[in-house]
This record gives structure tokens, C-alpha cells and sequence, in this order.
């Protein structure tokens, strides 16, 4: 991935955009953005429970569906957790905050 992760997303909405190259830029941005926040949160729970709060907050306001959600951060390949190269630990805190988010 040639982008560099900044804190400003692309604008893109799934209901309304139906353009395959903005989506793609939109996933690109939100994967690289939330790998960057992953490898910085390494080996502190609070930041990756951030990290993962931030993937999915961006990935709503672009309403993208819980499918897409799940499957970017953690079935695609490559997905966000492996792109991270996390610890086992850091892998479980993720899936814990993922889990946490959308049962809370």
C-alpha cells in the first residue's frame, strides 16, 4: 500500500456511492490507517481497544455493512490483524474489543 495513513478519511458512503474505485480507496485508507494505529498501540490493551473503537466508527459513518466490517478487519486476506503483525495477545485484545463494540 502506497498511502500514507492520516487522521482525515476519505469521503465515501456506501448507501450513496456506488463507485468501486472510491470504495477501494476508502478500504485502502481505512486498512492502512488502522494498521498504523495497531503497530503503535502494540503491548497496551487501552490503545488497541482505541485503535479498533477508531476502525469502527470510520467504517460506520461510511456505512459500510457489519460484514465488510468484520471481514477487512479479520477474515480477508490479507486482513487488518495480520497486516499488523500483532502478538497473540494483541490479537486476542482486538477480537475482544471487536466483540465488545458490537455487543455493547
Amino acid at each position: 500500500m502506497s498511502t500514507t495513513p492520516n487522521d482525515t478519511p476519505p469521503s465515501y458512503n456506501a448507501s450513496t456511492n456506488t463507485s468501486d474505485a472510491d470504495r477501494s480507496a476508502f478500504i485502502d485508507w481505512l486498512t492502512a490507517q488502522t494498521v498504523a494505529e495497531l503497530q503503535a498501540a502494540r503491548d497496551n490493551e487501552t490503545a488497541l481497544h482505541q485503535a479498533v473503537k477508531n476502525y469502527v466508527k470510520h467504517a460506520l459513518a461510511a456505512e459500510l455493512a457489519f460484514e465488510d466490517i468484520e471481514e477487512i478487519l479479520g477474515i480477508n486476506e490479507p486482513c487488518i490483524m495480520d497486516l499488523a503483525e500483532l502478538s497473540e495477545a494483541d490479537e486476542e485484545a482486538v477480537v475482544d474489543a471487536f466483540e465488545d463494540l458490537c455487543n455493547g
